[in-house]
């Protein structure tokens, strides 16, 4: 009973060794070096282009390689400017914020707006969606720092 209890734990212990995997990423004078990449990018307001009730924009982000796409990470952020003497605040995308308009009857109208993104070789897409899917204002003009690292 003895053996077949340690035959038992020497086979669970074997394969979950065997699952386990572990990626090493060495250090910046390494060959193989990782690494962080910030690029901040000012989207104007005419630039939004129209889709399906969303606005979208492309930016060209060169550092966005192969190897980052099978390896790496982006991570985009997008800059609400300080009021006075207040710092900026960068908020990580996706973000929901609820915003308010006076409405025809002079009401107020809340809404949210969604912002989310995607990304690939070379470029990063921002979305900006609205809860009613209204696409009568085109969004304001924004800022997006994208991050890469490795």
């Amino acid at each position: 009973m003895k053996a077949y209890r340690l035959l038992v734990l020497l086979l669970v212990a074997g394969f979950m060794s065997a699952g386990c995997t572990r990626e090493y990423y060495p250090g910046p004078d390494s060959e193989r070096s990782t690494g962080m990449t910030m690029v901040d990018f000012d989207v104007r307001s005419g630039n939004w282009v129209e889709r399906d009730g969303m606005y979208e924009v492309e930016l060209s982000v060169p550092d966005i390689t192969g190897r980052v796409l099978s390896r790496g990470n982006v991570q985009v952020s997008r800059r609400y400017p300080g009021e006075g003497n207040s710092d900026d605040t960068w908020t990580p995308l996706p973000a929901m914020r609820t915003e308010v308009t006076t409405a025809e009857d002079g009401g107020n109208f809340y809404y949210t707006t969604f912002i989310d993104y995607e990304w690939t070789v070379g470029s990063v897409f921002i979305y900006v969606t609205t809860s009613d899917l209204y696409t009568g204002e085109r969004p304001s003009d924004m800022s997006f720092r994208v991050i890469i690292t490795m």
